[in-house]
């Protein structure tokens, strides 16, 4: 039990009428960066409700000296509360920057006194301020916002391991950064390189420091057998992306077989705390587009991330190498400099945000919300409780779409809006209609998108490649701003693992620039007022658009796991990855065996016809053209499997025969042949005919194990559609 009691109240202390001191210093410290920023805007409403120089004097000695340091940190300075208020808001919002303690540079020698010095040194990681010695004399400690602690659960039930609860959400992951140094070995590294650098003082740095690793520079693309591309998107700008599609898909085209690509930029990758607020998903997008595309090609590659902050001169140094690194080890890589020190990416787990409850007031916006699983998280969010969405789509009402909207009306009032994300007015247009409807904007899902066929990215112009992009990029900006202008809880951005994985985006390089920017677009934007969360799916498995086969083969949800993820991340923040799993194959009856098992949708089986003469050398031609036109190069008698034909080429290769010789061909035989006269001599053995619309390929009566191959590449090659997909 516990009492109290008041005798009176303590005496008045009498203190100066005057703060003699022109400006003040606020530490702001936390466990993350999250705990720094929310904290920031909790202390930015106390310093707006200060009451006079001796309260904002109170204030600034509390938060200095009266708070335990912790790992992460930042400062700001200001004449007065109101401009300390401003500069805390800054740090919410993610305009200054958050450093980890102990990380930052040396002071100069002597060590600044200025207070808008020493803030800019805490927010590298500096901690030799002395900050008893900044209080006012005779300041004293007042009442300041507690520090916000991560809600969590830490119980220790002595209880026997049972099964995960069906809304637990499955693993995930954020992307960060490891120290890594750079092979010894890379000291030596004669080779032609081709400058694509148009900066020049670079330019000229660079061939010095090339040069001095043997490498000779070279005046054209035919003559290389590096190219080193930096990009020159001015700062404050995003780049271009059509202009950056044609200049990667030319240097593709004109690399030699085993060519190498190194590109760099600055502002593509958040590595160090206080850099999320300078990143550019442009860039970002632009750094996974080339790993895909180098991928899909079989080009060794290098995708370094530059210090914005450094000279010419050593960026210089940097670049020259990680070329000799490339040059030497052969191996791709993704790399990113900052202060002198090399970094590689690693990943940390990631545990869901805090719990959102579903309001019946207000309204949900899920854009692309008749898709697949645009659908199918409308759903749930009613489940949960919601009972006004507005859905928007491009396409206009049909039957089909009509009756989905009608079987949602019966449990909530679902409005449907035609409408392109990608154009801000026409958005802006319908969230005032929905707003004067329902009243206030709770939050917005981003499920718009698309595919485009399986295909290389050399020869998909961009016009082809933006009706994928577009959506993503402009899409989720807009989206984005209009939760954030309007005070909503959160907006959700449906990306992939495409846009992490460059092994995924292969064959849908497009693609996969387009995840990468919302996953970026979500680091960046992340604040305390509206969680900004992407998550990066793998294939949802019987939903939506199946991306690459061969990788969703291991990166896979079903559809619960991936709902609990939703709901379990959707405050999560920034760029979640959820890694997935290998789907667990059906169950088997005793008597399905290669044998009995029925032939797939969409599969023929053929009987092979008596070849001719004249159609195996007019099938030997057609297959040369078909492998001149993907890999620009006719193998003769060598043996196709020492080319290193993978899924995608094989698709493109069954694509092209299948044009120049008007019958459908079945990819497994790319597999089995042993070279180029054997694969005409197989087709020749099969039967003629234009392929059938819908059909699947011809598949001979005996190879039922490549039955299934079959199945797995042909959607690759024909499906789009308007879902998403991971």
């Amino acid at each position: 039990m516990n009492a109290h009691v008041i005798v009176e109240e303590p005496p008045r202390v009498e203190r100066g009428a005057v703060v003699v001191q022109d400006s003040h210093l606020v530490r702001v410290t936390g466990a993350d960066e999250r705990a720094v920023r929310e904290l920031a805007a909790a202390y930015a409403d106390r310093f707006a409700t200060s009451r006079g120089p001796w309260d904002t004097a109170d204030l600034c000695h509390t938060a200095n000296v009266g708070r335990s340091p912790q790992e992460y940190v930042t400062a700001v300075h200001g004449r007065d509360a109101a401009e300390l208020a401003e500069n805390l808001r800054a740090v919410a919002a993610g305009r200054l920057p958050v450093g980890v303690a102990g990380s930052g540079t040396r002071a100069p020698d002597p060590a600044p006194t200025g207070h808008a010095a020493l803030a800019e040194l805490v927010r590298t990681g500096y901690t030799g301020v002395d900050w008893p010695a900044l209080s006012v004399p005779g300041a004293r400690t007042t009442d300041l916002p507690t520090y916000p602690f991560a809600p969590g659960r830490h119980w220790h039930m002595h209880t026997e391991a049972t099964a995960p609860a069906e809304d637990t959400p499955p693993e995930a992951y954020r992307a960060t950064w490891r120290e890594e140094a750079l092979p010894q070995e890379a000291q030596a590294a004669p080779g032609t390189v081709r400058l694509v650098v148009t900066d020049p003082a670079l330019h000229e740095a660079l061939t010095a420091e090339l040069r001095l690793y043997g490498a000779h520079v070279a005046g054209t693309e035919a003559e290389a057998d590096t190219v080193l591309m930096v990009d020159a998107t001015p700062p404050g700008q995003e780049p271009d992306l059509s202009t950056f599609w044609a200049r990667v898909a030319k240097t593709l085209k004109a690399l030699p077989p085993h060519g190498r690509l190194l590109w760099a930029a600055c502002h593509g990758a958040a590595v160090r705390p206080g850099e999320h607020a300078s990143l550019r998903p442009g860039t970002a997008a632009q750094a996974m587009a080339v790993a895909a595309a180098c991928a899909e090609s079989r080009i060794a590659h290098a995708v370094v991330h530059l210090d914005p902050s450094e000279p010419a001169e050593a960026r210089a140094r940097v670049l020259a190498a990680e070329y000799a690194a490339l040059r030497q080890g052969g191996e791709s890589t993704v790399a990113a400099h900052r202060a002198g020190v090399r970094y590689v990416p690693d990943t940390s787990p990631v545990r869901p945000g805090r719990a959102y409850e579903v309001r019946p007031d207000g309204y949900y916006l899920v854009t692309g919300g008749l898709g697949a699983i645009g659908r199918r998280l409308v759903e749930r969010l009613i489940d949960r409780g919601a009972r006004h969405i507005g859905i928007v789509g491009r396409s206009a009402l049909d039957p089909g779409r009509s009756q989905v909207l009608r079987a949602l009306a019966t449990r909530a009032e679902v409005v449907y809006r035609s409408c392109d994300v990608a154009d801000a007015p026409a958005l802006t247009a319908v969230v005032g209609e929905l707003d004067a409807r329902w009243g206030r904007l709770r939050g917005v899902v981003h499920c718009s998108g698309g595919v485009n066929a399986f295909g290389a990215m050399r020869r998909r112009p961009w016009a082809d490649a933006a009706r994928v992009v577009t959506p993503k990029t402009d899409g989720s900006l807009h989206a984005v701003r209009l939760a954030q202008d309007r005070g909503a809880d959160f907006a959700v951005l449906t990306s992939s693992l495409a846009g992490t994985h460059a092994d995924a985006g292969r064959g849908l390089v497009d693609y996969s620039l387009a995840n990468a920017y919302q996953l970026a677009l979500a680091e960046r934007e992340h604040g305390p007022g509206t969680a900004v969360t992407a998550h990066a799916w793998p294939n949802w498995t019987g939903v939506g658009m199946a991306a690459d086969a061969a990788f969703a083969a291991a990166h896979s949800l079903d559809a619960t796991e991936a709902e609990a993820a939703f709901f379990g991340h959707l405050l999560t923040g920034g760029a979640v990855v959820l890694p997935g799993h290998a789907p667990a194959p059906p169950p088997a009856s005793p008597a399905d065996t290669p044998e009995t098992r029925e032939p797939g949708p969409g599969t023929r089986t053929v009987i092979p016809a008596p070849a001719t003469g004249r159609d195996r050398t007019a099938l030997r031609a057609h297959v040369r053209d078909a492998f001149l036109h993907v890999l620009g190069d006719d193998p003769g008698d060598r043996p196709l499997r020492g080319l290193g034909l993978d899924s995608l080429v094989i698709a493109e290769l069954a694509t092209a025969l299948e044009q120049r010789a008007g019958r459908t061909v079945d990819p497994s035989l790319l597999m089995r042949a042993r070279t180029a006269d054997e694969l005409a001599a197989e087709l020749a053995a099969t039967a003629a005919g234009p392929p059938e619309a819908g059909a699947g390929p011809a598949v001979p009566a005996d190879a039922t194990g490549a039955t299934a191959l079959s199945l797995l590449l042909r959607p690759l090659l024909t499906d789009g559609g308007d879902g998403v997909t991971p």
